[in-house]
């Protein structure tokens, strides 16, 4: 199935794009479009999947659709224009439903991190939102992908950010880090990231000492995502 005149070749060969105004334009392609229609021009089609997030799989579709090149690398999702890309599963008002992965946690180096040198703040200088309908009830095929949004954090997001980043690595730098939980933090959170529960990181501990832990990460809060694609898209309906 093509929808807005996007073939299979064109979507399944796409190179990088050269410029913000390039990305922002294949974006804006993908609003109202399906998971299903982008799967079928890439050559993967998505089939009517059972209920579930389907979080992963769109965000694989996204990438390709666009032209991410960066893979699994330590880099932006476009390095050539320092664009991450991150998609957002989003209720019908636009609401995002769950909190968004940022970055995993060096825990026993994360005290010694400034906020201005430090890879969340990189991973957050330039990020581009794509909405998709996470309705879990909706098959996989049907649901849409929203209307896309660049982001750089204004003076205000920022320091909420650094403020936040400062109080979770702060604990963290201190030994606290099997005390955090996901309620601290305005805009931020730690929680644990890890292939399964068995997975172990190296930490400090409460005297200074190296010690075994779980992984963790910063994700940033559905409150604070979705605050900030209300007021950048000034009232529009994400999916319009």
């Amino acid at each position: 199935m093509e929808a807005r005149g996007v073939g299979h070749v064109e979507l399944a060969r796409r190179p990088p794009p050269r410029h913000e105004a390039e990305l922002l334009v294949r974006a804006a392609a993908l609003a109202g479009r399906t998971l299903g229609e982008i799967g079928e021009a890439l050559g993967s089609p998505v089939g009517a999947v059972e209920n579930r997030s389907g979080k992963g799989l769109a965000g694989a579709l996204v990438e390709r659709a666009l032209g991410a090149s960066a893979g699994s690398a330590a880099k932006p999702d476009f390095p050539a224009l320092g664009v991450e890309l991150k998609t957002i599963p989003v209720d019908e008002s636009g609401r995002v439903r769950e909190s968004t992965f940022v970055c995993t946690i060096a825990l026993s180096r994360i005290a010694d991190e400034s906020w201005e040198r430090s890879w969340l703040r990189r991973k957050l200088a330039c990020v581009l939102w794509v909405p998709v309908d996470g309705a879990t009830e909706v098959p996989l095929c049907e649901r849409r992908i929203g209307r896309a949004l660049l982001w750089r954090p204004d003076a205000g997001e920022e320091a909420a950010l650094r403020a936040d980043f400062e109080l979770l690595a702060g604990r963290i730098g201190v030994g606290a880090v099997d005390e955090l939980t996901a309620h601290e933090g305005a805009c931020l959170q730690v929680r644990p990231k890890g292939a399964d529960s068995r997975a172990r990181t190296t930490a400090i501990g409460p005297d200074g000492e190296l010690l075994e832990a779980m992984p963790r990460g910063f994700y940033l809060r559905a409150s604070f995502t979705s605050a900030l694609l209300a007021r950048r898209l000034e009232g529009s309906h994400v999916f319009a």
